[in-house]
């Protein structure tokens, strides 16, 4: 009788870790999305931003950003910033060291948009940002003084 429940036991056991292993490997295995929309983010949220800003809404940018901007409402907002303009921009987003956070609208606080970690939109996104800041013309602080938009 002991050998018989001994058996069942260890039958039972090993079905058990079984089916623990199986399910463990199952979360493992599921990855995250490379891309997901978001209407709350924060560009605290984004290492080393440089950012391409087709319209520059208000937003608090970090001392070590990089903005190549087409139009802007508040100049004041740039004072300090590594800032240059091109009137060819198209487009909105903010690129960190791992990530890039590209909006349907201005740069502004809260703005819908969406989240990718996707290595050749990240690549592309790299490569118009380096295009664009070299096409540019650096802003200087006049400039950012006064509030114009071109």
């Amino acid at each position: 009788m002991d050998v018989i429940a001994f058996v069942i036991g260890l039958i039972i056991g090993v079905i058990t870790v079984g089916l623990a292993i199986e399910i463990g490997m199952r979360r493992v295995n599921k990855t995250q999305p490379g891309t997901r929309p978001t209407h709350k983010w924060s560009i605290a949220e984004i290492a080393n931003p440089r950012i391409i800003a087709e319209n520059m809404g208000a937003i608090e940018l970090p001392k070590n950003a990089k903005v190549v901007v087409n139009e802007y409402q508040n100049g004041a907002m740039l004072k300090g910033i590594d800032v240059k303009q091109h009137s060819g921009i198209r487009g909105n987003f903010i690129l960190g060291d791992d990530r890039a956070l590209i909006l349907s609208g201005p740069i502004k606080q809260d703005e819908l948009g969406v989240w990718t970690v996707e290595k050749d939109m990240l690549e592309k996104l790299n490569k118009y940002f380096n295009d664009s800041w070299e096409k540019a013309t650096p802003m200087i602080d006049d400039e950012q003084d006064n509030e114009h938009s071109h």
